[in-house]
């Protein structure tokens, strides 16, 4: 029999939080909950019979891998293959996935009680849901935006000038608070909790590896969107993101990997008009930066090499 459910994490150099993630699988599953309540269920002899949990690592050069040999007998373990990013390790991961349900996990989350086998059970009682968005939170208990609008020109010049609106404002793509205590349609999933039913899967294939990093999980919910299938969100089954795990150790790099593979994304889903129309957005919000960052180094507010790697930053997302 296959598992109900196949679990896909891509770590690399995760050794902080892939620990915390990997305890919080078991009781996900085996947690008894009624009206809302979760009661812990014994998982010492948790086997990952019922949940198929896979780990594909991108090259960590930290303790990640001894930690998942030695702690987690359970978890299938993907290695050795090179660094395939994030949509390239997710991709491979579904390859080997059996389950008719398969959840993308990002090493930096935890999952709380109960909250897998309410996605199963929700995700049977809604076949014409090809994606499934949890309920996220922050590790203080508040909510984290994980649904957001498709991507469109306000966004991108919001993008530049965020003091104009809040982080959180729908001109920024978010969904409202309240919008988040009910089941609802969504556009797009963030890619840290993405539940995917298999037959999507199938019928689509994975996410487009020339993302690599940013857009992808977005793009790929466009596609589904326009195949016919709905992308649902339930408030019922929460999960626990720290959130720029990785991607906050180098901003500028990260800075260029988004703005490329915004680019990409509008040149393959948006056509040639947006695609300029972003372009000229970009012109305009890269010179507002770098007058910024200018002002910054003359007011020894950030220092000579902090000045080096924006503009280098700046000019090669203006070559995206």
């Amino acid at each position: 029999m296959p598992p109900a459910l196949s679990i896909i994490i891509v770590t690399y150099n995760s050794a902080e939080v892939i620990e915390d993630c990997l305890r919080s699988i078991p009781q996900g599953w085996a947690a008894g909950c009624s009206e809302g309540v979760c009661k812990p269920a014994d998982t010492s002899n948790w086997d990952g019979s019922d949940v198929e949990t896979i780990v594909v690592d991108n090259g960590s050069t930290d303790a990640t891998l001894e930690i998942i040999r030695e702690k987690f007998s359970w978890v299938k373990l993907l290695s050795g293959q090179g660094n395939l990013m994030f949509s390239g390790g997710n991709n491979y991961g579904f390859k080997h996935a059996r389950a008719p349900f398969m959840f993308m996990l990002n090493p930096d989350t935890v999952v709380q009680a109960g909250a897998l086998k309410k996605l199963v059970e929700f995700a049977q009682a809604h076949p014409e849901a090809g994606m499934i968005a949890p309920h996220t939170l922050n590790p203080d208990g508040s909510l984290q935006h994980n649904t957001f609008h498709f991507p469109d020109l306000k966004q991108a010049f919001f993008g530049f000038f965020e003091m104009l609106v809040p982080m959180d404002s729908p001109l920024n793509g978010r969904y409202l608070p309240q919008d988040y205590t009910r089941v609802r349609d969504a556009d797009h999933i963030l890619g840290a909790t993405v539940f995917v039913r298999r037959e999507l899967y199938e019928k689509m294939g994975g996410m487009d590896e020339k993302f690599a990093l940013y857009f992808e999980e977005t793009d790929w919910c466009y596609r589904a969107k326009k195949a016919g299938w709905k992308i649902l969100y339930t408030p019922d089954a929460a999960i626990i993101h720290l959130g720029a795990h990785s991607t906050s150790k180098n901003p500028e790099l990260s800075s260029v990997r988004f703005y490329r593979t915004q680019s990409y994304f509008y040149r393959k889903n948006y056509g040639v008009f947006k695609y300029i129309a972003l372009k000229i957005i970009t012109v305009f919000g890269l010179a507002f930066w770098l007058a910024r960052t200018l002002k910054g180094w003359m007011t020894k507010k950030i220092d000579a090499e902090k000045l080096r790697m924006r503009v280098w930053s700046y000019w090669e997302i203006l070559k995206a």
